[in-house]
């Protein structure tokens, strides 16, 4: 987890254990949401209880602090007061993960804050709940993690000393963070599997291909794409190439074999450009490429290529490989139109 930074207006906790165990928490949250289980929900199921729901929502966003607290935004309507804006706020700090919010600049953090307020607010309106049980599984795996004995319901007075001690803040705060945190991963599950997507034989062998074809070789990153286009111009040549390397002005850094999937997921290179370094002849110096927020220069050493024939016996897990990131795409597009849906309009947080 990269470092968290103190934001005007609220604590973020002050113990380096504190924030290994949150990231902890965090990261265990991250996996039920990959996860397919979607059993621990509920959703509304009539108009009566939808607007129940939408009612709690609003007396959530409102919250218990007296008015004189003032308003931090509006969403669907409804006032945000900043008492709920800066819980939100210690969460996104406190949990920068899945969230994000350890990987974005200061200023943008306030846009995740405002995402997980609106996805909370829905999560009330559909009728998605967290269950004791949900909460005790969770913390229960954390103190696992954190190689304690004792479980929350089982020790209580142990549990609570080690909240109030380790994370330096009370249990019911830290509960309802951890509570917080699985009601929006539970709307994320629920809506994941509503999303109907159709899977192609095409893409389902290009899936394939992604993790069947390797490259791996040397590489030189620059910090801009200028930069790479004048060293690739004066050392494309397999012995121009060796000469500078030998001269050792430039850091040229080995790369093991890695799938094109890697490349791109890791450092978003783009399709096309992969797969057009992975058809070069081996020794061939490749034409620029982005790589994550720099640029590179790779020559290709050593690489591997898939057999579509290999493809049948493994149809089905392709199928469902893909199926699955077209279902996360489908509910990121969700997340984005139930933003625009909430029309948020910022007061003075």
């Amino acid at each position: 987890m990269r470092g968290t930074t103190r934001a005007a207006g609220f604590s973020v906790m002050p113990v380096a254990v504190a924030l290994i165990v949150v990231s902890t928490v965090a990261g265990l949250l991250w996996m039920g949401a990959q996860g397919a289980s979607s059993g621990r929900r509920e959703a509304a199921s009539s108009a009566a209880s939808s607007a129940s729901s939408s009612s709690a929502a609003v007396d959530l966003l409102q919250g218990l602090a007296p008015a004189s607290e003032g308003v931090a935004g509006m969403i669907f309507g409804a006032p945000v007061s900043k008492g709920n804006y800066y819980f939100a706020k210690r969460v996104a700090y406190m949990f920068p993960r899945p969230w994000g919010a350890a990987d974005v600049p200061e200023e943008q953090r306030d846009d995740i804050v405002w995402e997980q307020l609106i996805l909370h607010y829905e999560s009330f309106r559909r009728g998605v709940t967290v269950t004791d049980d949900e909460l005790e599984e969770m913390v229960n795996i954390l103190l696992k993690n954190q190689e304690q004995t004792f479980t929350r319901r089982g020790d209580p007075a142990a549990y609570q000393q080690w909240v109030t001690e380790t994370l330096t803040e009370p249990v019911e705060l830290f509960e309802n963070q951890v509570r917080y945190l699985i009601q929006i991963r539970n709307l994320r599950n629920l809506v994941l599997q509503e999303q109907q997507v159709a899977v192609t034989d095409d893409e389902m062998q290009q899936e394939f291909l992604n993790e069947q074809h390797h490259v791996g070789g040397e590489i030189v990153v620059f910090d801009t794409q200028a930069e790479a286009q004048t060293f690739y111009e004066q050392y494309h040549e397999p012995a121009q190439w060796e000469a500078k390397k030998a001269e050792g002005s430039q850091p040229v850094r080995p790369v093991s074999l890695m799938t094109l999937e890697a490349y791109r997921d890791l450092w978003s290179i783009p399709k096309e450009q992969i797969y057009a370094f992975h058809a070069l002849e081996l020794g061939t110096v490749g034409a620029p490429m982005p790589f994550g927020k720099a640029w590179c220069v790779y020559r290709l050493l050593d690489k591997r290529t898939g057999d579509l024939n290999e493809f049948s016996a493994q149809q089905e897990a392709y199928r469902q490989q893909v199926e699955r990131k077209k279902q996360y795409e489908a509910l990121a597009r969700w997340i984005e139109d139930l933003k625009q849906r909430a029309t948020r309009k910022m007061i003075g947080a």
